[in-house]
């Protein structure tokens, strides 16, 4: 097979007997990386070069590029890449360094290693491997985002060093369109060209009964949204044995649609990751009239008093039982505003609380689990509690999963954040209600693998009552030192990621200080803790 990219990439690529060889045409003395990471990148490539399929029209509404850039990559996930076949993310690696400020990358690849007889065969005729069992292989550098699609989810296996990967309830995947293991594995160069069904899954596996799924169809009139054309039984749906796990293509990225995205938007439904569909062309259908949402009547934007917009699907950071220091989180479900006569309008701000949960075994956990967890992986509880908008401090951005249920909390650089001072793992809710602990600002410098920040002290600024301005500290006091040292510039150590309390909404002015105009970070006193 010979496939050629466009003439600006000069890339050729050419397989034979199952081994690629890869040419760069502009540059004879260029550094080959591995064979697998050498154009796994090239469906997405075509596509910024305008070669993209034909599903490339019609609306969008996220901008799944996002999820690629470099500052979204962390030690020790799992990330899809493409592979060479047909450019699906089929191919896995796990992330073992991130180097800053230039962007690179250590990868160990994974490695399929089935033990079922039959899928050893398939393996063996070098068809592609998305699911089951995968052992860990050769490392590599790079520092191209383009190889990456998204990240997935895996966990131990039986055996140690093996990893397991399996569809996931809310994920949406590609199966092998007329599938046969047994067929395909006999006479693989007969089945080289794969066509594709799109699901979504509704069941996590379970070993004896497998994967339940339902099928998912391309709406007419936009770029890459499917639904399901929910007739009220259940013949949109099939289940995949255990034991045909290997008819699961890959996974698609993709984020879940309310309905009232846009007019037509059936309910829902999908946007897909266009680089991780087919370049054949997918059969659209139109949405049927009764899949289309009715709009609620109720309130789905609120603007505050102080000029911020509340709206529903936001993260906001608030205060808890203990003080309104702003240590939790939660998803804005919904907004509701109630009069009774000629009272005042009350409103109120129904939350999902976002929960902590496992960490890295390295990371050193609160002994007093009701402490707050300030970063992390966190999931989101079904149950709403409801709040006023003037708990509600500031919005957060975090790093939300596929399926919606997981975000990712992660001090980044340039942020400004609150961390405990002379921290302990014992440090427990009964200090934070006496307001017994002390704290600092500081400003992070480098998220790679450990956390480098800069310590900031507070400046007196004349006539300026409702927020609080800092700069960076000229030294550190005594009782600051511990392990850290004198220095203005310390290390926390991934281990001890819940020294971080929470993070500081600022922005940067210029102000007037003992009579020079310098630069300040001003941040709103609401966020900051007790006492200051």
């Amino acid at each position: 097979m010979l496939v050629d990219y466009s003439h600006e990439e000069g890339v050729a690529i050419k397989r034979s007997s199952g081994t690629a060889a890869y040419y760069l045409a502009s540059d004879e003395n260029v550094n080959v990386h591995s064979l697998r990471l050498s154009c796994v990148g090239g469906k997405r490539k075509r596509n910024e070069l305008g070669g993209s399929n034909d599903d490339s029209a019609g609306l969008k509404f996220n901008d799944f590029e996002k999820l690629r850039k470099e500052v979204n990559f962390s030690v020790g996930e799992t990330w899809a890449l493409y592979d060479e076949v047909d450019g699906m993310p089929r191919l896995y690696a796990r992330i073992r360094k991130v180097s800053a400020p230039s962007f690179g990358l250590r990868i160990t690849h994974l490695e399929p290693d089935p033990d079922d007889e039959r899928e050893v065969l398939w393996f063996e005729q070098d068809l592609p491997v998305s699911t089951g069992q995968f052992r860990l292989g050769k490392n590599e550098n790079t520092k191209d985002c383009s190889l990456f699609s998204h990240v997935i989810h895996c966990k131990e296996g039986s055996n140690t060093g093996h990893l397991i990967v399996s569809p996931r309830k809310g994920e949406t995947w590609a199966l092998f369109k007329n599938w046969d293991i047994i067929k395909w594995s006999s006479e693989p160069d007969s089945h080289s060209s794969y066509k594709y069904e799109i699901v979504e899954i509704l069941s996590d596996h379970a070993d004896g009964t497998g994967v339940s799924v339902a099928f998912l169809h391309k709406a007419k009139g936009f770029a890459s949204v499917f639904f399901r054309m929910g007739t009220g039984d259940d013949s949109d749906m099939i289940q995949v044995p255990s034991h045909s796990l290997y008819r699961f293509s890959h996974m698609i990225p993709s984020f879940k649609l309310t309905g009232t995205e846009a007019k037509g938007l059936p309910k829902d439904a999908y946007e897909l990751d266009q680089a991780a569909l087919p370049a054949t062309t997918v059969q659209e259908k139109p949405v049927p009239s009764h899949l289309i949402p009715v709009p609620k009547p109720e309130a789905l934007c609120l603007p505050s008093s102080e000029g911020k917009v509340i709206k529903t699907g936001q993260f906001w950071a608030f205060g808890g039982d203990y003080d309104d220091t702003p240590r939790y989180y939660g998803r804005i479900q919904k907004i509701t505003v109630t009069q009774t006569f000629e009272q005042t309008a009350e409103t109120k701000v129904h939350v999902c609380r976002l929960k902590a949960t496992s960490f890295p075994q390295n990371v050193i956990k609160w002994k007093d689990k009701s402490m707050p967890v300030g970063c992390g992986t966190f999931s989101m509880l079904k149950n709403c509690s409801t709040l006023y908008p003037q708990h509600l401090t500031h919005q957060i951005f975090p790093q939300t999963s596929m399926d919606g249920n997981e975000c990712t909390i992660l001090p980044k650089v340039g942020q400004l954040w609150v961390i405990y001072r002379l921290w302990a793992p014992h440090f427990g809710v009964g200090a934070l209600d006496e307001h017994c602990l002390d704290f600092d600002m500081v400003q992070v410098l480098d998220d790679a693998f450990n956390y480098k920040v800069l310590a900031l002290e507070q400046v007196l600024v004349i006539s300026e009552e409702k927020n609080k301005f800092f700069r960076a500290a000229k030294s550190r006091p005594s009782y600051c030192y511990d392990e850290d040292g004198p220095g203005v510039i310390f290390t926390i150590p991934q281990s001890k990621m819940l020294r971080f309390s929470h993070p500081i909404p600022a922005s940067r002015v210029t102000k007037e200080v003992d009579g020079e105009m310098i630069v300040l970070f001003e941040v709103d006193k609401k966020a900051l803790p007790y006492g200051w």
